[in-house]
């Protein structure tokens, strides 16, 4: 395949290569890939393994090869606009950077080579956006050593993703019954209002690896205003995450199985972010596992219970003494005072 499609694009763009690569992504989505460049610019990646996996399901050698052709050429002829030097000069880069959170242990070995920074079992990645559409988006992944030669530290890198993250991929927020609405194809207020559940969804612009949005600076503090209080937080997927009131009413280990069982049959492993529930307290700003917030929840019920039967063991002591004032005894001038 890597010969016969040079041999093919030769004959229109006798600059081209052909070369057989792997490309490594995150979500367990790596892949052997035929990288197609012209004049040793960024080129594109074509999907070799989903190529073979066509012959498999009973197509042909020549229409697979025609397909990746195809690929290729559209490419070639709608070569993207952007500047190449602009991902190694962080002076240009920084403001284009966004943000990305992913599950720290099913990504743990594409983590050994990029700059993340870990919250609970998520990890949050680093990406510079060059381009957007209705498509999708074309970005590079930071890693280890374009950080390198960018010639920044990861802590300026999260620092400036974080700052311009939200210009890139500006947040979006919006209570189930509009997301249900847009679904259903009907004005919101139509919809009757036992139908959509006291959620609230935040994702991006682009409906793209939104669940990062959630981790903007001081959008949980916004949320918390907006519910009135603390809430949980559900990880539909990597594009989104669905923020539930914390009433008091709802268990983690219950919401947990929502979120397992929803994983297991209607959101594909590669766009899965946890089997989680995670847990924002409005009164210490704190974010964590619902678990850990539970265990710590009671814990401090606990210490609040026995401080009181302390008080009330305390109470009863002192109500079981005698406590009556004693008559002062009566003294001459020249006793001394004791």
């Amino acid at each position: 395949m890597e010969h016969d499609l040079d041999e093919y694009l030769k004959e229109t763009h006798p600059d081209v290569t052909v070369r057989q690569s792997s490309v490594e992504k995150l979500q367990g989505e790596s892949y052997t890939a035929l990288t197609v460049m012209e004049h040793g610019e960024m080129g594109v990646n074509i999907n070799l393994d989903d190529l073979y996996e066509r012959m498999n399901s009973g197509g042909s050698y020549d229409s697979v090869l025609f397909a990746a052709a195809d690929i290729a050429e559209r490419h070639l002829e709608n070569m993207p606009s952007w500047d190449v030097t602009s991902v190694i000069d962080y002076e240009r880069a920084k403001y284009m950077l966004c943000v990305e959170v992913i599950g720290t242990e099913q990504n743990a070995e594409m983590l050994a080579n990029i700059p993340h920074k870990e919250m609970e079992n998520l990890s949050m990645v680093y990406r510079i956006q060059l381009e957007s559409d209705g498509n999708g988006a074309a970005t590079v992944l930071v890693t280890n050593s374009l950080l390198e030669r960018m010639g920044v530290t990861q802590e300026q890198l999260h620092e400036d993703a974080l700052k311009n993250a939200p210009e890139v991929r500006p947040p979006v927020m919006k209570h189930m019954a509009e997301v249900m609405a847009e679904l259903m194809r009907m004005p919101a207020e139509e919809l009757p209002a036992d139908m959509a559940p006291p959620m609230y969804v935040i994702t991006n612009s682009d409906r793209l690896h939104g669940a990062a949005a959630a981790f903007y600076p001081d959008m949980m503090e916004q949320v918390s205003r907006e519910l009135g209080g603390s809430f949980f937080l559900l990880p539909s997927s990597i594009h989104e995450v669905i923020l539930l009131p914390d009433d008091g009413q709802m268990k983690t280990s219950e919401l947990k199985q929502m979120v397992s069982d929803i994983n297991a049959t209607q959101v594909l492993p590669k766009e899965q972010l946890a089997d989680s529930v995670y847990h924002y307290d409005a009164e210490t700003r704190t974010f964590e596992l619902g678990e850990r917030y539970e265990a710590r929840r009671d814990e401090k019920l606990a210490d609040k219970e026995n401080r009181g039967s302390v008080l009330k063991d305390l109470q009863a002591r002192v109500t079981g003494m005698d406590v009556t004032p004693k008559a002062a005894s009566h003294r001459t001038k020249a006793e001394p005072v004791l």
